[in-house]
C-alpha cells in the first residue's frame, strides 16, 4: 500500500449552511408575527395562535439544530485534487515535485482529523472537524513558498510518514518542535 494523503484545494467563496438559514427564517417569522400583532387588533387571536405554533416549531428546530451539530462534521468548501506523497528524497504534491535539495524549509500543521471534536463553543457551528485544515508549507531555496492543504483521518494521517520526515529533520529542513508534534 502506497502511503499518500489527499490534497484539498479550498474555495474562497462563502457558503451558508442551509440548516442555519432555515433557523434564521423561523426566528424572522416569529418576530414578524409578534411585531405585526399590534397592527391588526381584529385578528389578534388568530395571530396569537399562529405565533405560538411558530414559537414551538422554532424552539424544537433550534433544539434539533444544536444537538445535531455535535454529530455532523464541518462543511468542506473546496475539492480534492491529487495526493501528498513524502519520500526520503522528494515531496510530491499533486503534480508538483520538490527534491530535498530544492527545499529550504518545511512547516507542517497536522492537528485536524476527520470527525475529531474541534471544540467550537458557538451554538450554530458544527462541532466535528472536516479534517482538511491541515497544511504543509514548502519553502524553496529561491524564497518561493507553496502551501498545500491535506485531509487526515484516523488511519490515514501524516504520522505514517514519520520515517521519511526524520530525513528532512536530520537535514535541517524541518524544525525540531514541528517534527516532535508530528511523531508524538
Amino acid at each position: 500500500m502506497e502511503k499518500k494523503l489527499r490534497i484539498y484545494t479550498p474555495n474562497n467563496s462563502f457558503k451558508i449552511d442551509k440548516r442555519l438559514l432555515i433557523l434564521l427564517l423561523l426566528f424572522s417569522i416569529v418576530f414578524l408575527i409578534y411585531s405585526t400583532k399590534s397592527n391588526f387588533p381584529s385578528n389578534e387571536e388568530n395571530l396569537e395562535l399562529f405565533g405560538f405554533v411558530f414559537v414551538i416549531i422554532t424552539f424544537l428546530y433550534s433544539l434539533f439544530f444544536m444537538i445535531s451539530n455535535f454529530f455532523i462534521c464541518e462543511t468542506t468548501n473546496g475539492e480534492y485534487s491529487g495526493y501528498l506523497i513524502i519520500d526520503n528524497d522528494k515531496i510530491t504534491c499533486n503534480l508538483d515535485v520538490y527534491t530535498i535539495y530544492d527545499i529550504e524549509k518545511i512547516s507542517i500543521l497536522s492537528i485536524y482529523f476527520l470527525g475529531k471534536f474541534n471544540g467550537n463553543i458557538k451554538a450554530w457551528e458544527r462541532k466535528k472537524s472536516n479534517g482538511v485544515k491541515n497544511y504543509i508549507e514548502i519553502y524553496k531555496k529561491g524564497g518561493e513558498c507553496q502551501k498545500y492543504f491535506f485531509l487526515q483521518t484516523k488511519t490515514e494521517n501524516i504520522t505514517m510518514f514519520s520515517d521519511e520526515l526524520r530525513t528532512y529533520y536530520r537535514f535541517g529542513k524541518l524544525e525540531e518542535q514541528n517534527y516532535k508534534n508530528i511523531v508524538n
